[in-house]
């Protein structure tokens, strides 16, 4: 009796871990990696992704750093990549802007604009928002900053975005910063937004 109650306790033990994520916590999780199943992960992989979200690390990095704990994988974060030449086009807008510690989404959405058919006002402006590291959210239903709002834009150009959620616009981006090609992104934000 005594080795079925304890291997009825271990069991039931064992199986608790299963379920470690709050519905919030999976939710948020769930933000930065919009097609995951986080239902299964133990106490120890819930609290690293936490940390992983509470960071201060760019957005790009901590979707990485959630799909490789998702995916059982190391890390690695890359920076932007971008040419001397799309560094000189964008530079004829901004400023000391360091693209290593820019996402690649941000970049080649500042690229896309500067090489569109927009007035030259409109590209300075769409391109200070992208590349800008203002952190001031732009609404009070959200706190999606100037540069999200301008990539989301991008994807999504008729989106109002002040009237999405914290959760909306996390998702949003969450979809943008994946690796997908940017037709795929399009398809899937405005799939996601309707």
């Amino acid at each position: 009796m005594k080795r079925f109650m304890t291997a009825t306790a271990l069991t039931f033990a064992m199986a608790g871990t299963a379920f470690a994520a709050t519905e919030a916590e999976r939710v948020q999780i769930q933000s930065y990696l919009p097609n995951a199943d986080v239902s299964g992960w133990s106490d120890t992989e819930v609290a690293t992704a936490m940390n992983i979200i509470n960071s201060n690390d760019r957005r790009s990095d901590i979707v990485g750093q959630l799909n490789a704990l998702y995916d059982g994988e190391d890390y690695v974060s890359t920076p932007a990549t971008i040419t001397e030449a799309e560094m000189a086009l964008l530079d004829q807008y901004v400023d000391g802007v360091d693209y290593s510690m820019m996402p690649q989404a941000r970049v080649d959405a500042a690229i896309s604009a500067a090489q569109s058919g927009m007035s030259e006002s409109d590209k300075s402006s769409e391109i200070v928002a992208l590349l800008s590291d203002d952190a001031t959210p732009m609404s009070d239903m959200n706190s999606a900053s100037a540069g999200e709002i301008a990539l989301i834009r991008q994807y999504a150009p008729d989106a109002d975005v002040s009237t999405l959620s914290d959760q909306q616009v996390q998702s949003v981006l969450a979809i943008i910063y994946s690796s997908e090609n940017a037709g795929d992104v399009r398809g899937d934000v405005e799939a996601y937004l309707n």
